[in-house]
């Protein structure tokens, strides 16, 4: 099966008529099967209350989808935690003959600013999610956990995404919080079993060797052992549309790999309340009280 993710924002009218409803907590999950292939769409239902029920639905998304027909502080964050984790895929949504002059000029210079602005048909609006998709293209099989049950006669079932490369039946793979060995004993895409997963899947995977408890949301499940960690030494990238930030004693947030972690920051180093992943050095960093609530990226440099 081919897969994309795909964030939404404002888009409600166009989920109910082009997808299904599934899983819903902070994040509603909507699908889309033409024959082999799958969107998934994740939408921020708790937010603007949960600025992590933004962010957690952003992180595994391929291609955003915007309405841009309400300009307000809402939407202004969530341009600004697009731009911050770089999603350079999507399509905003206006009404037909619009003038989009003003929007034009919002979003320059973000990651946003090539988005295709639509305001077409529904069924249109699925053909153009596949146009505008651009897949960076990467061979290390990692896959993020959003759930975790158990299933009786089958054992511990985690519901995902593939991050990258290709999750395959009996695959041996480690988890990075709990430090465990485990085992995919069986594939789902679709609620149909599959041999394999590839990037971008939406899947359910049967797992050997690990218990619901142990895989909290933001778990990664990866080849390799990846191994936490609690702070260090960082540089902070303010979005310019969020103003001065002082990194002198401050509370922050890291918002990556769907968990939301509390921190401070004193002298340009991260201490978190309890440990993170590493991969790739660089996060987004939010706050509670001040618009935009996600407002910077650090890379950790020691």
């Amino acid at each position: 099966m081919e897969s994309i993710s795909v964030f939404c924002y404002g888009a409600q009218e166009a989920l109910s008529e082009i997808s299904k409803k599934g899983t819903q907590s902070d994040i509603t999950l909507h699908n889309r099967k033409d024959g082999d292939r799958v969107i998934t769409f994740l939408e921020p239902s708790r937010y603007p209350e949960k600025v992590s029920s933004l962010t957690d639905s952003i992180f595994p998304s391929e291609v955003a989808l915007v309405d841009g027909r309400r300009m307000d502080k809402f939407f202004a964050e969530v341009v600004v935690a697009l731009d911050l984790f770089q999603k350079r895929s999507g399509i905003i949504l206006v009404d037909q003959y619009s003038d989009t002059s003003a929007l034009g000029r919002f979003l320059k210079g973000t990651s946003l600013e090539k988005y295709q602005i639509f305001s077409g048909s529904p069924m249109e609006l699925v053909d153009s999610i596949w146009k505008v998709h651009r897949r960076v293209e990467s061979p290390d099989p990692v896959a993020v956990v959003d759930h975790s049950f158990t299933v009786k006669s089958v054992g511990t079932v985690a519901l995902g995404f593939v991050l990258s490369g290709t999750i395959t039946k009996h695959h041996d793979l480690s988890s990075a919080y709990s430090g465990r060995k485990l085992q995919v004993r069986s594939i789902q895409m679709q609620d149909a079993d599959q041999e394999s997963a590839p990037q971008g899947s939406r899947v359910g995977l049967a797992l050997k060797n690990i218990s619901p408890e142990e895989l909290e949301r933001g778990e990664l499940l990866s080849e390799r052992q990846i191994d936490p960690v609690s702070g260090g030494q960082v540089e902070m990238t303010v979005h310019p549309a969020a103003g001065k930030f002082s990194p002198d004693k401050s509370e922050i947030f890291l918002a990556d790999f769907m968990r939301y972690q509390r921190g401070t920051i004193e002298n340009s180093v991260i201490r978190m309340d309890s440990p993170f992943h590493p991969v790739g050095n660089t996060f987004v960093v939010s706050r509670q009280s001040v618009f935009p609530r996600v407002f910077s990226r650090c890379r950790i440099v020691e």
